[in-house]
This record gives C-alpha cells, sequence and structure tokens, in this order.
C-alpha cells in the first residue's frame, strides 16, 4: 500500500496555523541544520553545479515566510517576502526548518483546497496573463530548469512507480508538504494534475495542469543515459501549452539511483527564475525522494 508519509516533523515548538503571520515576519535561519532539514544520502547538482544539501535546506527555508505570508492573506508581506527571499544568502544553515514545514501543512490542511483556490485566485489572474505573454514572446523556444539528485538508496523504476501510485492516488499531503510554493496539488477525474505552485523566482503562484499522457507535445528532448522516464505537458485551464517536465531516472553502478529533473518553460522568462526554478526542484525531489526511501 502507497505510504501518505508526509514531510512535516512533531518537534517541541511546532507552529500552528495563528502563528503564521509571526512566521512570515521572522528569520528562523539558525547556525546549525537540524537532521529532518538536512536528507542524508542525497548528492544534488543544479544546473551543472554540486550543491551541498544543507543550501538546498535553506533555500526551502527561505521560502516558508513567503509561503506564510501568502496563506495568511497579507499581500504587503508576500511581496516583502519575495524580495527577502530572493535577496537572501543562500548558504546560511537552518535548525528550524521542520517547524515551518508543519506550519505550512496545518494551514493547507484549515484553509482547505477550494478556500485555497479562492484565495489565490486575483493573483493566478495577474499571474496567466504574464504567461501567455511569455508564451507569445517566446515563439516556440523554451528555457530549461534542471536539477539533479543521486541517492544512495532506492532504484529508478522503485522511485517512479511510487511517484506514480501516489500521483493516481491522489495523495495530496506527499505533493503539497513537499515544496513551501505549493499550494493546491490534485489528481482530477481526468488523470490530469492541477497545480497550484510558485515557479522558481515568480513573484505570484500560478495554476496549470499536468497531462501525462500527451508526451508528443513535451517540449525537452528525453536523455537515452535515463531510461526510466515520467514526463508531461503543462497548460493553462483554458488549453494553452506553456511548458512541460521531462523527470529521467537511471540506477547508479555501485547502488542507488540517479534523477535528472528538467522543467520547461518559455523562453521569455526571466534567467532569474529558471536558476530559482532550478532550486525548486532540487528542495521537492529531496523530499518526495527521502518519502520513497523512508515508506
Amino acid at each position: 500500500m502507497l505510504s501518505r508519509r508526509t514531510f512535516v516533523t512533531g518537534a517541541v515548538g511546532v507552529f500552528g496555523v495563528p502563528a503564521l503571520s509571526s512566521l512570515a515576519g521572522r528569520s528562523v535561519a539558525s547556525a546549525t541544520p537540524s537532521p529532518e532539514a538536512v536528507h542524508a544520502g542525497l548528492r544534488s547538482t543544479i544546473r551543472g553545479i554540486p550543491v551541498d544539501q544543507a543550501a538546498v535546506a535553506e533555500w526551502e527555508r527561505r521560502r516558508v515566510p513567503v509561503a506564510a505570508a501568502r496563506l495568511a492573506r497579507d499581500f504587503g508581506g508576500v511581496l516583502g517576502g519575495e524580495l527577502d527571499s530572493l535577496l537572501t544568502h543562500r548558504a546560511l544553515p537552518v535548525a528550524d526548518l521542520p517547524g515551518g514545514r508543519a506550519a505550512l501543512a496545518r494551514a493547507r490542511a484549515a484553509i482547505g483546497v477550494d478556500r485555497m483556490r479562492e484565495l489565490l485566485a486575483p493573483e493566478i489572474v495577474a499571474s496567466e496573463n504574464v504567461t501567455r505573454a511569455a508564451v507569445a514572446s517566446s515563439s516556440g523556444s523554451w528555457a530549461i530548469a534542471e536539477a539533479v539528485i543521486d541517492s544512495a538508496r532506492g532504484t529508478a523504476a522503485g522511485f517512479a512507480d511510487w511517484f506514480d501510485r501516489a500521483r493516481i492516488a491522489d495523495a495530496r499531503d506527499i505533493w503539497t508538504d513537499a515544496c513551501p510554493d505549493h499550494y493546491v496539488i490534485v489528481t482530477g477525474a481526468d488523470g490530469r494534475q492541477e497545480v497550484i505552485e510558485t515557479t522558481g523566482g515568480a513573484v505570484l503562484p500560478s495554476r496549470f495542469f499536468c497531462d501525462y499522457t500527451d508526451l508528443a507535445r513535451v517540449p525537452i528532448p528525453g536523455d537515452p543515459a535515463y531510461p526510466v522516464t515520467i514526463a508531461a505537458t503543462a497548460a493553462l485551464a483554458t488549453g494553452e501549452l506553456i511548458g512541460g517536465v521531462r523527470h529521467q531516472f537511471r540506477d547508479l553502478p555501485g547502488g542507488g539511483f540517479g534523477a535528472r529533473l528538467r522543467v520547461a518553460f518559455p523562453i521569455a522568462v526571466p534567467e532569474l527564475n529558471i536558476v530559482e526554478h532550478s532550486w525548486h526542484l532540487a528542495t521537492e525531489f529531496g523530499n518526495w525522494i527521502t518519502a520513497y526511501l523512508d515508506g
């Protein structure tokens, strides 16, 4: 049976929903990363550059107050948090990231999917206008956000099977708790995945639908060195193609498996957003791989 493990960690001082406004306004960085914040046995490379797992945890930590501000309906705080998030040095270590994960998970559960859609609707309208402009300006060309993660345990087929089963089962806690920038990820009756998230360095959240059957239109070439593939197109609710994903996996000779994770954006999207979404990929898949290994 599919494990519905969440990524929140019970700890002394875990934040509740009423504490979101406080969380949004303060720094949660500290001197030493907690064991729960750093994924043991994973090695991450972002756009060809190896990075320490503590740096990936710090990127996730920086996104917590941004998401908290948004869930607290503090629009001014959202913008301030975004700017602080983009400018803060990403190498700072973290210790209380598990508490931040717990706060966001509790808030999402309290708000619910339907209310979350309503809460974010004005921002989604604005982001769709920006997305359509980017698609129109890109003339069918794409920029690729990319991260590579090697795991000392598990197998390529095992992780892909876990991922597919979680998607088909609509395991919402697994999807949303993997990154602070995830607000809604649900599998519809037609098999498509509705996603509301803030991509990379974007200021506003986007809403799009991933279709895992529309493989011919995925705008990312396959890599034969990674034989196990999960791919999908990404489209707006009105059907316009805005990008796609191609995540590929292979078993490693010494044991474990490697993941090459790629997302296509219209090429007119600023380079900063592409870089930041590469960190987003390292964060969410680091959490998903850990959930698979622990399940």
